[in-house]
């Protein structure tokens, strides 16, 4: 594994390699063995170039981990949590992270904590059990036990964050306002301590704004969202938060015009065609969803990317009744791949129950009603606050239809 940077600054670009994002990776070598690391650059086809530039021959089966869209935003939080980082260090934290993601949870970022802290723990162990065995003072060895103990006092502060940002996606994902507004209220005030909170904290107010924009209109969720104090001062970071929300009122148009624009500012951005390629399927402009999704390229985008292109094509073929079995045969592997995202990710939840209720409607095009309700029935809590008011009411009119039949 290497976390060298061969790629050169863009034309465009004035800044140094190490002045860039970190785009983290994972790969094969030409062993076979797994890989992961850092690569500096500023867009994801950037990333890709400087990774195959590594060694030779070339790593295989490169997977990018890391959104355009967050890179840089991530990359800070970690240096206030971490603080500058030698290469020895930037490679732990690779592995920590492919790991954390692979395995979420609490034993996992525990196992990280000891295996990264091991010398520290076994030194303070030996002069504990030095400390014993000569009879020292009993507050030189109390002191001794509070320093070896002093890692697991980091982590269980840290982890208190780690465990609100996770029942805040709950909170979001369920609708449960009065539990949201709390959660989001306690990342804002603790994100005034801490800098490295200040993205959950800025995540879980684009998350309050998605319910006040079903209930008040997106205008007014946008303006809340300007005065927020954790609002980022750029204009495209702001923009790149917030041009989901006219979705919650099913506005299509505004969605794609506002994505358009923030397309115009970031061209190189693969994540924003893909969501534009989707955007316009579900609006049903399945040429232009076509013509997108032929123009993306599978290998930029995070590994999740291949669940949105299977959903981008289930409802391209939707849009043509005939095709309802084909349709359900995409959205079914998009559902499949989301599923197993959430039990890692819960963040992907309304991403699963919207597409859901795609494959869903599929089904009961289809002739497969039976099949049809037990799906939206599994994804129903969360679908009524996620999915747009039209197709969550086009496919409850479809199902109960066919129950009066």
């Amino acid at each position: 594994m290497t976390t060298n940077h061969p790629n050169p600054p863009s034309q465009h670009d004035n800044s140094t390699p190490q002045d860039q994002p970190r785009w983290l990776y994972q790969a094969q070598d030409a062993r076979g063995r797994p890989t992961e690391g850092f690569v500096h650059a500023q867009t994801a086809e950037e990333a890709l170039q400087a990774i195959t530039a590594l060694q030779q021959p070339p790593l295989t089966q490169v997977r990018l981990h890391t959104s355009g869209l967050h890179a840089r935003a991530m990359t800070e939080m970690a240096d206030e949590v971490l603080g500058p980082l030698d290469v020895k260090a930037l490679r732990q934290l690779a592995r920590d992270q492919i790991e954390a993601l692979e395995n979420p949870g609490i034993w996992t970022t525990l196992r990280q904590l000891l295996r990264n802290n091991r010398t520290w723990l076994l030194v303070c162990a030996a002069l504990i059990a030095l400390a014993v065995w000569r009879q020292w003072s009993p507050w030189v060895q109390g002191a001794l036990v509070v320093a070896m103990l002093a890692p697991l006092a980091v982590f269980a502060y840290m982890h208190q964050f780690q465990r609100m940002y996770q029942h805040m996606l709950h909170a979001h994902a369920t609708g449960d306002l009065p539990r949201l507004d709390v959660l989001a209220q306690r990342l804002a005030r603790a994100a005034e301590r801490h800098a490295f909170l200040r993205q959950p904290a800025w995540d879980a107010a684009v998350r309050m704004a998605w319910f006040e924009a079903r209930a008040e209109g997106v205008d007014a969720a946008i303006l809340h969202l300007r005065i927020h104090p954790m609002r980022p001062t750029d204009e495209g970071e702001f923009l790149a938060r917030i041009y989901t929300l006219p979705l919650a009122t099913g506005d299509h148009a505004g969605f794609t015009a506002r994505l358009r624009e923030l397309i115009a500012q970031r061209p190189s951005e693969p994540t924003l065609h893909m969501d534009l390629a989707l955007g316009e399927a579900r609006a049903g402009h399945t040429v232009e969803a076509q013509r997108l999704l032929d123009t993306l390229q599978p290998t930029l985008l995070p590994p999740h990317g291949q669940a949105f292109i299977d959903w981008v094509r289930g409802m391209i073929a939707l849009r043509d009744p005939a095709r309802a079995g084909e349709a359900a045969s995409h959205l079914s592997k998009a559902c499949e791949q989301f599923l197993g995202l959430v039990r890692k990710a819960p963040g992907a939840w309304p991403s699963l129950a919207v597409c859901t209720c795609d494959y869903a409607l599929a089904l009961a095009w289809s002739g497969r009603m039976e099949t049809a309700q037990a799906v939206f029935a599994s994804v129903q809590p969360v679908a009524r606050h996620h999915a747009e008011p039209e197709r969550l009411a086009l496919l409850e009119r479809e199902l109960r239809q066919a129950n009066a039949r």
